[in-house]
């Protein structure tokens, strides 16, 4: 089986870090690859630094016809079974290659959980005859996606995966690096700074939270509301609570050192970052948003409160902070629930979406 990953990503986010996991189980499973991503992107770096065959094209924006037919002919040439498309421009891009004779099926991954647009394009795009499978990162995804799919049996959930392994359970990085005391407690969030996100209901929290804890707060973390958000701290005279470390490539070194991880998003796939802290024995603070239920659930794998509630944000945060018993059981609770999460598990579900589609 010969399969191209196609991503149009300039940045490394949680997708990104989905594909690499993916190719990396694929590889095992003897499938042969071909990364097609952006020039100059992370993931052309990655792709050079770990010795995984690729070929960049521009991706200007959705209608670059030049890439839509430099990707037909790369197609050509690997003799492709399938092309997997991993980002909103990657579709795009796709869907004007086969207009332009690409006939080769397409695999469309959806990651967000907000409806797709009402024009024609987008039904276009979406209902296209070229993608057999749609493969939504939680049910929530699929339920709101197959209002706008013609043949609904196209989307199907493969949850993300994770791997287990690649996490330091005992670190002081971060205390040494930033000066923090022992015996203060470290709450963080390792979303983007975007919108979606909602870093002012958590920074709304940690200002109703005030001295109930001993506690630094960070954001890990880089995105267009960066200087937003600094703005915000400010403004709220929380600077010498929270601190920001811009994007760290050693998440796997810092995320056990958490006291309690918190997710404040609006909206959500799934939150794999969540996986990460369960793997690391961190307990979780979330929001309901999206396909987070899908894997918290309440006071058993982690704390749950509505989208935009701050007080209640700040209550559980204090509560996985304080109550060690109630802490102890929903990270082991976690760290059960993660083990179904492996990235080997959703590999093999994406190749036999793959073998599906070929034998059909």
């Amino acid at each position: 089986m010969r399969v191209i990953h196609l991503s149009a990503e300039k940045t490394w986010r949680g997708g990104e870090q989905q594909i690499a996991y993916l190719i990396d189980e694929l590889q095992k499973l003897n499938v042969e690859q071909l990364v097609v991503c952006k020039t100059g992107s992370a993931f052309e770096t990655y792709c050079r630094i770990n010795g995984i065959p690729y070929k960049s094209l521009t991706f200007s924006n959705q209608f670059d016809l030049f890439s839509s037919l430099k990707l037909k002919k790369i197609t050509i040439r690997f003799n492709a079974d399938i092309i997997h498309l991993h980002s909103s421009h990657a579709h795009a891009i796709s869907i004007w290659s086969y207009f332009l004779g690409n006939k080769t099926n397409l695999v469309l991954s959806r990651k967000v959980d907000f409806p797709i647009s009402k024009n024609f394009l987008s039904r276009i795009k979406y209902n296209c005859s070229a993608i057999k499978k749609i493969i939504c990162v939680s049910n929530a995804i699929r339920t709101i996606l197959q209002k706008d799919i013609d043949d609904k049996s196209k989307c199907v959930t493969i949850y993300d995966g994770i791997d287990i392994s690649k996490f330091i359970k005992k670190s002081s990085k971060l205390r040494e690096e930033f000066a923090i005391n022992k015996d203060v407690k470290i709450i963080a969030s390792t979303a983007a700074l975007a919108e979606h996100k909602d870093y002012p209901t958590f920074i709304e929290a940690i200002k109703q939270i005030g001295t109930s804890l001993n506690a630094h707060y960070f954001i890990i973390g880089d995105g267009p509301l960066k200087k937003d958000i600094e703005e915000l701290v400010i403004s709220n005279n929380l600077q010498d609570k929270i601190t920001f470390t811009g994007f760290r490539t050693d998440i796997n070194e810092i995320l056990a050192e958490l006291d309690v991880f918190v997710l404040s998003s609006k909206t959500e796939g799934l939150g794999s970052s969540i996986l990460d802290a369960f793997a690391c024995k961190v307990p979780v603070v979330c929001t309901n948003a999206g396909g987070i239920p899908e894997i918290v659930e309440h006071n058993v794998t982690g704390l749950l409160s509505d989208v935009g509630d701050a007080k209640a944000l700040a209550v559980n945060i204090i509560k996985a902070c304080n109550d060690t018993e109630f802490k102890n059981r929903i990270v082991e609770n976690a760290m059960e629930k993660v083990k179904k999460f492996d990235k080997r598990i959703m590999a093999e579900q994406t190749l036999n979406v793959y073998k599906n589609i070929i034998s059909a």
